[in-house]
């Protein structure tokens, strides 16, 4: 058995692979990781299994490989021999996306897709040929702008996150922060998912939204398809290491 990780800023994803697939999948807090692991590990049917992890944090990768040495393995687009990188810096290139490209590319049979990972950041990655990688953006996401404004500013506070869409007449600070973050980003979205069908090679393009804001962006998007929540777990178990 191999545990797979899906290690992102705020949450890490976590799940034994299974002869179906991905088994069930425990969050974890990414800044807890080195504490909490060794007890979850315990806790599994094979405590001494291997571990397979997409991990965008390098001082927590560095921190697991001198934990852990040869027993974890990282994801990298060497991992993915039938996948085509070329056309992007891969030295630049987040391991959670690597994934998401190796699960678009396994589950939608060739056809082009859009995946729109919406997390602390929302990334998005465009497969065309069903192995090209042809790039996608980053932007920050819904909760990262928030903190980033209390963070910044003198006054302006940091307000939760919820699924209803704004009004644009907000009649208070936090009503404006909220009708501008989540308006903004919706109108953002829109028009990636846009200007990416606007390329012939992805005019009829499916759009996956994954991620844990996801359900905001389906709501509030037509057309958006939700994929599974775990998307990029199914992409690192695709990993040949």
């Amino acid at each position: 058995m191999r545990l797979l990780l899906n290690i992102g800023n705020t949450h890490t994803q976590i799940a034994p692979e299974t002869e179906l697939g991905v088994g069930e999948i425990s969050i974890l807090d990414s800044s807890r990781l080195l504490e909490v692991l060794p007890a979850f590990l315990q806790r599994q049917d094979e405590p001494q299994c291997r571990l397979l992890a997409a991990c965008v944090v390098p001082a927590l990768r560095q921190a697991l490989q001198e934990c852990f040495g040869e027993r974890i393995a990282f994801v990298s687009c060497n991992a993915y021999p039938n996948l085509d990188f070329s056309g992007y810096d891969t030295t630049t290139l987040g391991a959670d996306r690597i994934a998401n490209v190796a699960a678009a590319a396994h589950c939608c049979g060739g056809a082009p897709v859009l995946v729109l990972d919406c997390g602390s950041a929302i990334t998005s990655e465009a497969v065309a040929h069903g192995t090209l990688f042809r790039g996608g953006v980053i932007l920050p996401g819904r909760a990262l702008q928030r903190r980033a404004l209390a963070a910044f500013t003198a006054q302006l506070p940091e307000i939760p996150m919820d699924e209803d869409i704004p009004t644009p007449f907000g009649t208070n600070t936090a009503q404006a922060i909220k009708a501008g973050i989540d308006l903004g980003l919706l109108g953002a979205v829109r028009e990636i998912i846009a200007r990416t069908r606007n390329m012939p090679e992805f005019a009829a393009c499916s759009v996956l939204a994954v991620g844990g804001d996801a359900q905001f962006f389906i709501r509030n998007i037509p057309g958006l398809i939700a994929g599974p929540a775990d998307f990029t777990l199914q992409g690192v178990r695709l990993a040949q290491l």
